[in-house]
């Protein structure tokens, strides 16, 4: 990601007062090119055996007087799954940005070159003036070395010492510059082997080991983010971005592309404005409403701040848009009704988390209405059919907010307010042979039903769907299917299904083993790692009803019951519980599980831990049921 669009435009013009060429002032600790013999003959990377490929060199400088950034990335592919990591690595790069790479294989024991062609290199244009650079690097095999350089005018929004696998040396040198003040910020738990006022050197890096119920893990490299503050040509120029947050808003409202897009001459939505002044009777109505109508305009799938060059009345009457051009229509329509309407902008969980201590007006990339109504507050984002008034997408519950008003900000948190919650009732009878026949009910509500119609719209029909079902379940035959509130997105999800249960019961002798949680069951700890620096993050709090009934047949009685068990953590930040119990020849097993809240942190990890090593033995216990 590279420095945002009016910061840029400013760098190429301070770029007339200087020479800019390609002069390097710095030695490298890597000459393009130039591949050394054991790097070429390497099987196995020493420092991590298990590594698929390896960063040998990773380095980047900043020439101050050119304004420049130059980086060269050297990698050795060690396994076929090495291969990936290029296949997914992406530049930060402008629409010149200069390019070269090459491929060194050993055939015979003798290097052999192949160059990266014009062909194989794809520039994208990522936001109105951001880009990026793929390559498709030739001729890679298990143990090719592959040397990429590249070089932009401007800074990188960050440098990643630490990737997704082991870098030998990284290396970063930013000079200060006479025109131009900029932070950087670090983060990450990886230690630097060197550090001065301009240049930094990480060693022997490990590659950063993903875990469970983890935000995006970039959150969590050692790394520098890097923030352009301000540019000051004395006598001429001085621009502030992001020197504070007032700032980054005063930027945001004087922008053509945000701001701008509210004072701009808009006839699109006047008759959709009139309509709902004339349907409405409350603030709220007319809230709802507005909410639906902009749910019209189709979502691009672009996560951006700025409203396309178009305009918001194109991307509505057109009926398709970026994020920016649809909920900024919904901000224009609400303020168009009479309703205290501002934009909120943030960075998506994809994006990483805003730096808590430091402004960015980089790290922004979505932009969400928040609407006041008397005493209550709502967010809003029209880019999801499916999406009911009062929830937020799980890629916006990313730590908080900026509210950009008309003449101040406000800092909202993003913690969500619902819940993923579902119900699950088997109510079942069991036949001497062993099957289970009846009725499995299913209600979903607020993120669990969010999911389930996301989930239910991806098949092309109710059979692919129940067939899914019945692929997961091993032994589950559906021979009849109901689906209530689709639609209803306001509503819960309602699910009904009758089923036959084959190969779920256990025989041994005389007795039939049972697990009553087969639908729902934790087989193992998500949570294996005997320490965890990183938050575990849920995204959403949890709570989960599972209710298991049995009827059992004449000539059969109980054995033995789940023994009742109530599990919680301090504080009540998680708990689950199972009671069982029997009436006659009737059972039933209750469990309930509860994650009250969504981020748990690294002091935490050790009873989430055992909380979770309960939880799966609770689970596999038997329901055992003796033939008389």
């Amino acid at each position: 990601m590279k420095l945002k669009i009016n910061a840029k435009k400013l760098l190429i013009t301070l770029g007339l007062f200087l020479s800019i060429c390609a002069v390097w002032s710095q030695k490298a600790p890597m000459k393009y090119g130039k591949v050394d013999q054991a790097d070429l003959e390497m099987k196995v990377y020493p420092a991590d055996s298990s590594a698929s490929a390896v960063l040998l060199c990773n380095y980047g400088y900043f020439d101050s007087n050119q304004l420049q950034f130059i980086h060269q990335m050297r990698f050795k592919i060690l396994t076929e799954e090495g291969k990936n990591y290029l296949l997914n690595l992406t530049i930060p790069a402008d629409e010149k940005t200069t390019v070269k790479g090459q491929t060194v294989n050993l055939e015979n024991g003798v290097p052999v070159i192949t160059k990266l062609s014009k062909d194989g290199i794809f520039i994208e244009r990522v936001t109105r003036n951001n880009y990026r650079a793929r390559v498709a690097m030739p001729n890679v095999k298990v143990g090719s070395v592959v040397d990429i350089e590249f070089y932009f005018k401007g800074l990188p929004a960050y440098w990643s010492f630490q990737q997704s696998i082991p870098v030998r040396w990284s290396e970063l040198i930013l000079e200060e510059s006479t025109y131009f003040s900029f932070r950087k910020n670090f983060t990450g738990y990886t230690s630097l082997s060197e550090a001065s006022n301009d240049r930094w050197v990480a060693k022997e890096v490990p590659a950063f080991k993903s875990e469970p119920y983890i935000n995006n893990y970039e959150n969590y490299l050692t790394r520098f983010i890097i923030e352009l503050s301000s540019i000051h040509i004395p006598g001429y120029l001085y621009k502030d971005y992001a020197t504070s947050w007032e700032a980054v808003a005063k930027t945001l409202r004087d922008d053509d592309d945000f701001g701008g897009q509210f004072s701009s001459i808009n006839f699109s939505l006047n008759g959709i404005e009139k309509e709902i002044k004339n349907s409405s009777t409350t603030p709220e109505d007319r809230l709802s409403k507005a909410y639906d109508a902009i749910k019209k305009i189709k979502w691009n799938k672009e996560e951006s701040i700025w409203a396309t060059k178009t305009g918001l009345s194109y991307a509505y009457n057109k009926k398709i848009g970026n994020v920016a051009d649809i909920n900024l229509n919904l901000v224009l329509l609400l303020r168009k009704l009479g309703l205290d309407a501002n934009p909120m902008v943030l960075s998506t969980r994809s994006n990483g988390i805003l730096p808590p201590f430091s402004v960015s007006l980089d790290k922004l990339n979505y932009v969400l209405a928040y609407v006041v109504i008397g005493e209550k507050s709502y967010i809003l984002d029209a880019t999801d059919d499916n999406l009911p008034l009062g929830l937020l997408p799980k890629r916006a519950i990313n730590g908080r907010g900026l509210v950009i008003k008309k003449e101040d900000i406000a800092w909202v948190d993003l913690t969500p307010q619902k819940k993923e919650k579902s119900v699950s009732i088997m109510n079942l009878t069991l036949t001497p042979d062993g099957t289970m026949k009846g009725k499995w009910t299913k209600s979903t509500y607020d993120y669990a039903a969010l999911d389930q119609r996301k989930h239910y719209k991806t098949f092309n029909s109710e059979d692919e769907y129940l067939k899914s079902i019945e692929t997961k379940h091993i032994g589950l035959s559906i021979d009849h299917y109901s689906l209530k509130g689709m639609d209803s997105i306001q509503q819960p999800l309602n699910e009904e299904f009758t089923i036959v249960l084959k190969n779920k019961v256990t025989k041994a002798n005389n007795q039939f083993y049972i697990n009553p949680n087969t639908f729902n069951q934790y087989v193992e700890n998500p949570f294996k790692a005997q320490d965890r620096v990183y938050p575990v993050d849920f995204t959403t709090p949890i709570e989960e009803t599972h209710i298991f009934m049995l009827d059992l047949p004449e000539g059969f009685t109980i054995d033995q019951l789940p023994k009742n068990m109530k599990v919680s953590l301090p504080d009540n930040t998680a708990s689950f519980q199972m009671l069982s119990s029997a009436t006659d020849n009737k059972i039933q097993v209750l469990f309930k599980l509860y994650i009250n809240k969504a981020v748990f942190y690294q002091p935490e990890y050790q009873n989430l831990k055992a909380f979770f090593d309960e939880l799966v033995k609770k689970q596999a216990e038997m329901l055992i049921i003796k033939k008389i």
